[in-house]
């Protein structure tokens, strides 16, 4: 079973803008997949990938990027570190709270700020924050090295999330999920610092007025209060009150946003998953459609799965125009039977002869799909016993010919009417005997009409 992914055959779309691939193979076994349009371009996207280990990278992808986005998640994190040892361990043990302030929840800040930007106005400006972006282009890279695939990979990414408005989505999630644990890690430190160390916190200006600041701090102790956290008094606060408010304003404003905002684009991805598709309206799959539809052979109608009501319905003639060949091919023979057979009416071709193999059965049908013949001969054992194998593979030349005609072979062979009997009631049984004659003796085949 071949395992199809929007993003394998995005990835190929991708990694075809420079140029086609060479896709003989891939292009007639998707051909010949019974399924819609879509599912065609999907199974031989799937094969080429196989064949350039697109589907190794992305399994590949798939189990660094947790790893990736917890690297990103260290770096940030001892970054925040750095902040709040920063602030802390100033040499006089002074804190500046509204420094301090900015200092741990200025660039967290920022960075939601153009995430919400993106996620209000897609299409301008970044598609995303910036973690969210380096985690996935760091995450291609490393799967898939610096070829173009890792390239085609991280591009086919971008696109479907593009397309199904999921990119400022999971980039989100990234950067919430590292700014969580970045703001966790600070506040950690933070708390430890001021329980085992006595700081005198306030706030101080040359430019500005000491009363604003007193006024911005009762303002953002608002949210805070909610949570528990102590208002300090402006006109007489002390250390412990505003060691308090610094704690609660970075629960409030920096550790509980990214934290929920997390939450909220995790669900988001949930529901939205399934819309990363193909933009199948595009040119490039319109002229793929068209040429594996063309590819394709016409549809045949099983009896196995319609039931014995409807076991006459397989078609009788080729879907179009048939050449003027008349060809011979041989299934399933025993060794020792001579191959074209010394009795081969004259006029048919011979064909190698198939075995049973998928790869013969499906060169002859890549044979028979080339030359479209308007007589096509099938030579069986006629003492062998017909099977399902033997239909399916009837069902399927059925519409490659203008007529199919069956002919058992083993003239020499005890009992060989006995053995063409048997065919011939085999025939009637599957649905067949009004599309396929069996011809007994060459002679039959030679006097029976081709037109």
């Amino acid at each position: 079973m071949i395992a199809t992914s929007p993003l394998l055959t995005e990835s190929i779309r991708a990694l075809e803008a420079s140029g086609p691939l060479e896709d003989a193979q891939p292009a007639r076994e998707a051909a010949r997949f019974s399924a819609t349009d879509e599912a065609r371009i999907a199974h031989r996207a799937a094969l080429l990938a196989t064949r350039l280990g697109l589907d190794e990278g992305l399994s590949r992808a798939r189990e660094i990027a947790p790893w990736v986005l917890l690297a990103l998640g260290l770096v940030v994190t001892v970054a925040g570190l750095s902040l709040a040892g920063a602030v802390v361990d100033a040499g006089e043990r002074r804190i500046n709270v509204m420094a301090a302030l900015v200092a741990l929840l200025g660039a967290n800040l920022l960075s939601l700020i153009i995430w919400i930007v993106a996620l209000a106005w897609p299409g301008h400006g970044a598609s995303g924050s910036l973690l969210g972006r380096l985690w996935l282009a760091a995450t291609a890279r490393l799967a898939m090295g610096r070829g173009a695939s890792a390239g085609a990979l991280a591009q086919a990414a971008l696109s479907l999330l593009r397309r199904a408005g999921l990119l400022p989505w999971l980039a989100g999630l990234a950067s919430h999920l590292v700014w969580t644990l970045a703001m966790a890690s600070a506040l950690a430190a933070l708390v430890f610092a001021l329980s085992f160390r006595a700081y005198t916190l306030g706030w101080e200006t040359t430019l500005l007025d000491p009363a604003d600041f007193g006024r911005a701090v009762q303002r953002l102790a608002v949210v805070p209060g909610w949570l528990g956290f102590a208002v300090p008094d402006t006109h007489a606060p002390t250390d412990r009150a505003l060691a308090q408010w610094l704690l609660g304003c970075v629960v409030a404003y920096g550790l509980l946003p990214r934290a929920l905002l997390a939450l909220l684009c995790a669900a988001v991805w949930r529901v939205r998953a399934a819309r990363m598709q193909p933009d199948y309206a595009l040119p490039y799959y319109h002229r793929l459609a068209a040429r594996l539809q063309a590819m394709a052979p016409a549809e045949v109608i099983d009896a196995d799965t319609l039931g014995p009501a409807h076991a006459g319905a397989a078609h009788a003639r080729a879907s179009g125009p048939t050449s003027d060949a008349a060809l011979l091919a041989g299934f399933e023979l025993p060794p020792d039977q001579p191959w074209p057979p010394l009795s081969m009416p004259a006029g048919l071709e011979a064909l190698p002869r198939v075995d049973g193999s998928m790869t013969q059965r499906q060169a002859l049908l890549d044979t028979l799909g080339q030359r479209r013949p308007r007589l096509l001969v099938l030579a069986v054992h006629a003492s062998a016993s017909p099977d399902r194998g033997t239909e399916r593979l009837l069902r399927d030349l059925l519409p490659m010919a203008g007529q199919v005609r069956l002919w058992p072979l083993g003239a020499s062979t005890p009992n060989v009417e006995e053995g063409i009997a048997r065919w011939q009631r085999w025939l009637k049984d599957a649905g067949l005997a009004q599309t396929v004659e069996c011809q007994d003796s060459p002679g039959s085949l030679q006097a029976a009409p081709i037109s």
